[in-house]
């Protein structure tokens, strides 16, 4: 029937799916005994089973660092501000600022040498003394001319002055007779008026007037040119006297040149002048050296030049003695050779001999810094750093060199008191783990 088959029909079909159902129930026990065949029979596969894959897929950078799990351990030094500076040494001539060689300043034979070389004279001090005998004479016969010209002098003063004292009273005479025929004059005129006198009386009194006159101003001309001539005479005799006198200067300077001295204190190098020999005017007798005025000088590049300011102090060397030294002022002008000349006072070196040569020594300023060992800073293409201890890692600080010399370096750009890593291990990195061993 229709409907019969239609109401059995979804049966087979719902006992298939319960058969099924029960199988897949027993499928899982006899899988994991399987499982547990296979792992008893090899070893590989039951390490596989161990291994827990994960759901997050693996990933592989090879530009990352490599971990930092070990700490280096490491030695710290701690820099300390301080200047750094080089010693220099250079080969430098003694000198001296007064060495003269000494001539005669005047033609003679010597006659005595009263010192001998190396010895220590004062200014002024005979050294060479010349044959004077001839100056002397002529000192003898300037002083006598003086002499005779100021005895001309004082005869013609004594004479114009007893020739002007006659003459004066001569005047005074003729003076008092012209005041008398005056008054004679005037009275004999008033008498004459009133009859008391004749003509011929008048007369003869202004003719005794007129002689009076005339004598007075004979009198005064004859004073005035005794005046002229006595004060020409006495102005000819004066200037002779002064030439006479400027010839015994002469003469005494001639005289003095005879001894050739010594024009300031020193030491006697050399004597040229022999006894017996003629020098001749300008000729060099002997070579006279202030050993108080001994210089070292020496050259420098210009860069030391500028640090050896006038009053540094060195060090002379010289006989396997030391010597202090101060630099002088000076032009310091660079010669051909790019080098500046120095000039220094050496002190208590009065027996170095001039010519010498010596070592001065003296050290350079570089630059102040903090003062680390050279090793401490590294270049690796980002400039100069060193690392510091920053907690347990090493930090990379960027540093600035202001000066290197002799396996240390001063630097800027760390902080005082900061911990540098020294010697640097070649594998240290910015921020690796560190640990300071004592």
């Amino acid at each position: 029937m229709p409907g019969v088959r239609a109401l059995w029909s979804p049966l087979p079909v719902l006992l298939l799916g319960s058969t099924l159902l029960l199988g897949a129930c027993n499928r899982p026990a006899a899988s994991s005994e399987s499982a547990s065949t296979e792992s008893s029979t090899s070893a590989p596969a039951t390490a596989s089973t161990n291994t827990a894959p994960t759901n997050t897929a693996a990933k592989n950078n090879l530009d990352a660092a490599p971990p930092k799990t070990n700490a280096l351990k490491v030695s710290v030094v701690t820099p300390k501000q301080g200047q750094l500076s080089v010693a220099r040494s250079s080969s430098a001539t003694l000198t001296a600022s007064r060495d003269s060689q000494v001539a005669a300043l005047t033609g003679g034979a010597v006659t005595s040498v009263p010192v001998k070389e190396g010895q220590t004279v004062q200014a002024g001090q005979v050294v060479v003394q010349l044959d004077d005998s001839t100056l002397r004479q002529s000192l003898d016969t300037a002083r006598i001319q003086l002499q005779n010209a100021q005895i001309n002098l004082d005869q013609t003063r004594r004479n114009t002055g007893q020739s002007t004292g006659q003459l004066e009273s001569a005047v005074t005479a003729a003076q008092a007779n012209f005041d008398k025929a005056t008054q004679d004059v005037r009275s004999n005129r008033n008498l004459f008026a009133l009859g008391g006198v004749s003509q011929a009386d008048l007369t003869a009194s202004e003719a005794t007037l007129a002689q009076t006159q005339s004598a007075l101003s004979q009198a005064k001309n004859t004073l005035a040119q005794n005046g002229q001539s006595g004060g020409s005479s006495l102005a000819l005799l004066q200037n002779q006297v002064q030439s006479a006198q400027v010839a015994v200067r002469q003469a005494q300077d001639n005289l003095t040149k005879a001894s050739v001295r010594a024009p300031f204190s020193g030491t006697v190098a050399t004597i040229s002048a022999k006894l017996g020999e003629y020098v001749n005017t300008g000729t060099a007798v002997f070579r006279l050296v202030d050993a108080g005025s001994l210089s070292a000088d020496f050259n420098v590049s210009p860069a030391d030049a500028a640090a050896l300011k006038p009053g540094t102090q060195i060090n002379l060397d010289y006989g396997g003695q030391t010597y202090l030294a101060e630099v002088k002022a000076g032009d310091r002008v660079a010669g051909s050779d790019r080098l500046v000349p120095i000039s220094t006072r050496i002190y208590g070196a009065k027996s170095l001999p001039v010519g010498g040569v010596g070592t001065v020594r003296y050290r350079i300023s570089l630059g102040g810094g903090l003062l680390l060992p050279t090793g401490a800073v590294q270049n690796d293409g980002g400039g100069n750093a060193v690392y510091v201890v920053s907690g347990n890692a090493a930090a990379r600080k960027t540093v600035k060199i202001v000066a290197e010399s002799q396996g240390q370096v001063a630097i800027s750009g760390v902080q005082p008191g900061a911990q540098v890593v020294y010697p640097v291990p070649p594998s240290l990195q910015d921020g690796a783990g560190i640990s300071v061993g004592k």
